[in-house]
């Protein structure tokens, strides 16, 4: 299972989607899975906070209901089944917007020791400012629970507050000898550190198509 971490506009959905393209040239079709993907419970979130009735610890809980569906549903399948699983974010997501919502942290910490650890962790570490003129290009609004509850949070402050707890977290993790790679915004070939993990993959793909073939060259020598 393959990770991509960072704040909003960081350049993880580019590299998810270069990744993607090289990964189906190989015939491989991984499968990627989406954070708070559930469109009942985004819309959920959408209503509260239309209302004004959306806390932070309010959010909390529905991010992690969405992610623990996904994980058991989703995530879990594909890996049992040797799947090529790419994350676009994981339980990192839900502990640093914890953290820097003033949520509850601890139903996150849990759940980072109850899911599986990815193979590896890319972790973007863009600018926020460089963040922020891309999220505004795009013409799309950052959300997150302080919006407009304090004149003194702005979306560059509350970036900036993501990638430091980005880094509190991951500092941690490493010391738990976690595989987390840091990928600047000089970075072009971010290959090199997940081309083990690929080696593996297909390897095993290839050892089972020999295998299928193999048994049914049997069926039909019978």
């Amino acid at each position: 299972m393959l990770v991509y971490e960072g704040i909003s506009g960081s350049g993880k959905s580019e590299g998810i989607a270069k990744l993607r393209g090289y990964l189906t040239a190989q015939d491989l079709s991984p499968v990627i899975i989406e954070w708070n993907a559930n469109t009942a419970i985004r819309s959920i979130v959408k209503k509260l906070d239309r209302i004004g009735l959306l806390t932070s610890n309010v959010y909390s809980l529905l991010q992690w209901f969405s992610f623990i569906i996904d994980y058991l549903f989703i995530v879990w399948p594909s890996i049992w089944k040797n799947k090529i699983v790419i994350m676009d974010r994981y339980v990192y997501t839900g502990m640093t917007r914890d953290d820097v919502n003033g949520a509850m942290t601890w139903l996150g910490w849990i759940l980072c020791r109850w899911v599986r650890e990815p193979d590896v962790v890319l972790f973007y570490d863009t600018s926020p400012l460089v963040c922020l003129e891309r999220i505004r290009c795009r013409g799309k609004t950052l959300f997150h629970t302080r919006k407009n509850r304090s004149k003194e949070v702005t979306d560059l402050s509350y970036l900036e507050e993501m990638s430091r707890a980005y880094y509190r977290i991951f500092s941690h993790l490493r010391k738990r000898k976690m595989n987390i790679v840091v990928v600047g915004e000089d970075s072009v070939d971010v290959y090199k550190h997940i081309e083990g993990f690929i080696d593996k993959k297909m390897s095993y793909s290839h050892y089972r198509e020999t295998k299928y073939s193999l048994t049914k060259h049997k069926e039909k020598a019978r």
